[in-house]
């Protein structure tokens, strides 16, 4: 997932109560983030939020990308460091370090560390990955022993920018025994972790006919293949082009078939597999109670 809102130039950013939730946040959105108010994720998907800011992290929620700030006083930051480790959260690192500085008026950079046994190459390759897609963003690999020497490489208003903690040496280092690197950094750190794309960030409005109009006159004024056919904002089913010329006069109802539709919530991995039904026609989107709530052109993600 990346901090480039779909639907605009800056990312929707929606945050909940939590000390420096509404700084970051802030700091993110580039604009007017919104304070979540009730279910963080209907908030999420009823904003169609791009990044949700937290006091904390919970494995139960993956909607959508989650930062939280931990000691974050953005008025003492000189310079914003994403410690990157190849991990799927580090491209999120480098690409929120890159909107702090910027927002701050600061440098920005990423860090790839090498630790005991580590090859340096493999290092530079995740920097130079990364770089490819944020090619404004600098790097630098550390070659260290421990989390002590690399607190010791970093300024004093360095804030850091950390994935969730996974499998690495690094990652390990900042969230096993050596969570000391979050407590030691002077200006605080911003913990990320990354959220498969969904399809309520892409999708647009639903297009569909109504059962009883006639099939003619459907055609007169859609040009879609595959098309949506719901009742009262219930999704009832579907209706094909070439049944539609066969059926004349007569009631779209009476050549339409049985419903297909990927769910509001559902990743746009799941969604692809709609994509042999409905081409380059709008996905009809529903929720659970089967209301139609939008549809999803491909290809996107």
């Amino acid at each position: 997932m990346n901090l480039t809102s779909p639907k605009a130039d800056t990312p929707t950013v929606v945050w909940t109560r939590g000390k420096g939730c509404a700084e970051l946040a802030d700091l993110l959105a580039e604009g007017e983030p919104t304070r979540v108010s009730g279910d963080p994720g209907e908030e999420c998907i009823s904003r169609r939020a791009d990044l949700l800011v937290a006091r904390k992290l919970s494995n139960s929620f993956d909607l959508v990308s989650v930062a939280v700030p931990v000691d974050f006083q953005p008025e003492n930051v000189t310079r914003v460091v994403a410690t990157v480790a190849g991990g799927p959260h580090s491209l999120l690192a480098a690409e929120t370090a890159t909107q702090l500085g910027s927002a701050l008026g600061v440098p920005s950079e990423m860090v790839s560390a090498s630790g005991p046994d580590h090859d340096i190459a493999s290092a530079q390759g995740i920097l130079d990955e990364i770089g490819s897609r944020l090619p404004g963003l600098g790097g630098r690999v550390i070659e260290v022993d421990g989390v002590s020497e690399l607190v010791e490489t970093l300024d004093e208003g360095a804030l850091l920018v950390l994935g969730a903690s996974g499998g690495s040496w690094l990652q390990r280092s900042m969230f096993g025994p050596g969570a000391r690197l979050r407590r030691t950094a002077q200006v605080g750190a911003v913990i990320v972790r990354s959220a498969p794309d969904r399809v309520f960030r892409f999708m647009g409005d639903p297009v569909y006919v109504a059962p009883l109009r006639q099939a003619d006159d459907t055609l007169r004024f859609h040009t879609e293949n595959t098309l949506a056919v719901a009742h009262e904002g219930l999704l009832v089913g579907l209706v094909r082009r070439q049944r539609l010329m066969d059926a004349g006069r007569d009631p779209v109802e009476s050549v339409m078939e049985d419903a297909v539709s990927v769910r509001v919530d559902e990743t746009i991995s799941e969604a692809w597999e709609l994509e042999p039904t409905f081409g380059e026609d709008p996905i009809p989107v529903t929720d659970h109670e089967e209301h139609l709530v939008g549809g999803l052109l491909l290809p996107v993600g």
